[in-house]
Formats: C-alpha cells, structure tokens, sequence
C-alpha cells in the first residue's frame, strides 16, 4: 500500500500513529531535501535536522565543530554558516551539518518511529525507486512537507513522480492524484516549479537558481537515510550497473 500525506496538517498526527511497519520517505523539494541529498552527493558526512533555531544553536554549542545552516521565510539565518540552497553545500566535504529548515526538518522529526526514513527530492527519485522495489516494503508513506501550515505543489510532483516510478500496486487515492499530476506535468517540471508559491517567493529573493536546481530530474543517485538522529548517505548498489 502506498499512501501520501500532502500538507502539514496530515504530518502533525504522526506523532501518534505507529509507523514501526512502515517505510517513510519525505519529501521538501524547495529546499531541504534537495539541499541534503545535494549536500550528501558532494560529500557531506552527516545532516542533523532539528526543528527549531535554538536547538540548532545548542548543538553547536555542544560540538563546536559542526556547520549551522538553516532559513526561515527563505532567508539565511543570522549567525548561520550556511543558508538552504543546494549550491551551498558542493564544496564542504567531509563536514557535519546541522539544518533546521521551517517545514522539512520539521516533517523529519513527526515521522521519526518510522521502520526507515528516506529523504526524497526530484533530483534522486530514479534511485529512491530502485531503492524502494528493492527493499519490498510493504507500506509505503510519503510525506510532502509543504509550506508552514499548506500544501506544497513542488513536494506533490515530487511524490508522484516516486509513485509514478514504483511497481503497480495498492494506492491510496492521494497516491493515485499524485501520480496523475505528475504524469502531466513531467514534460515541464521545471515551469510548475517555477509557478509555484515557492517557487515564485524564491524568485523574488534572489533565489531563481535554486528553483532551477531542485527541478532537475533523476540527476544523482545519492539516497538519503535516517540514521538516529542524522541523514546520512545510504550504502546502495544500482541495479544492473555494479556501481557503488
């Protein structure tokens, strides 16, 4: 069974419902998850993502040595190392970040008794679906972050171009909505993006090229994994090409 929560305010009952049978994947395309796998695919050791500033400057100040990133409405954090866009993270290998994001790391943590937690985004969902077939699990939840308290269209196309990608099976009928839309949509991802609340805030930051870059299809293999409290990159195999 693959179902899909869409907005914030299906997330919240998480807390309380018993995940421990279920594979979650969560998706905060403009920007979080994107920005993780990206940051993964360089080389980043670990991500821990933590829902609220002042957790995020405690854990600095317990381990001096790990990054702060993060934004609120879009925009970099004072006294932050890093904001939330992709790009930031290509040239930081080997660092340990801590990212708390408005509505991704936030998602992260209301799924966090899940069986597995997977970080999905437009960019790696041709590998999050060979990931997903191969592990057979047989509920399947996807989590569309959304903005503050609103469905998301950005974390939708995402979604269901996982769904889109995954064997026939039982679907819920958010599941089947949103692998219609992104059937739809998939010629063109980047124009939705673009249109979209999100996408269109942050145009009007000076943020247009991480639009562009999270509306990139299938273009790493990288598969992000919860691991206790981190996000780390998944030990996996492609299938049919004997690469790591």
């Amino acid at each position: 069974m693959i179902d899909i929560a869409l907005c914030p305010s299906e997330i919240q009952r998480f807390e309380t419902t018993d995940l421990s049978q279920t594979t979650v994947v969560v998706f905060d395309v403009l920007r979080a998850t994107t920005t993780m796998i990206t940051g993964l695919d360089h080389g980043v050791q670990r991500f821990f993502p933590v829902e609220t500033v002042e957790a995020a400057r405690a854990r600095k100040a317990q381990d001096p040595d790990v990054l702060l990133a993060g934004e609120r409405g879009g925009l970099p954090l004072e006294g932050f190392d890093l904001g939330n866009s992709p790009k930031e993270f290509k040239e930081i290998k080997g660092k340990r970040v801590v990212l708390t994001t408005t509505n991704g790391t936030v998602a992260l943590h209301r799924v966090r008794h899940a069986k597995r937690i997977y970080v999905g985004a437009l960019i790696n969902l041709d590998a999050l679906a060979q990931v997903l077939a191969t592990e057979n699990s047989s509920t399947i939840l996807l989590v569309c972050a959304g903005t503050v308290e609103e469905f998301a269209l950005e974390d939708a196309i995402a979604a269901g171009g996982l769904v889109d990608r995954l064997p026939d099976g039982s679907l819920s009928d958010a599941a089947f909505l949103v692998k219609s839309l992104y059937q739809q949509v998939s010629s063109d991802v980047l124009s939705y993006l673009r249109g979209s609340r999100n996408g269109r805030a942050l145009a009007k930051i000076g943020k247009a090229e991480d639009v562009y870059e999270c509306a990139q299809v299938s273009v790493s293999q990288t598969v992000g994994v919860m691991d206790g409290n981190a996000v780390v990159r998944l030990a996996w195999r492609r299938i049919g090409s004997g690469l790591a």
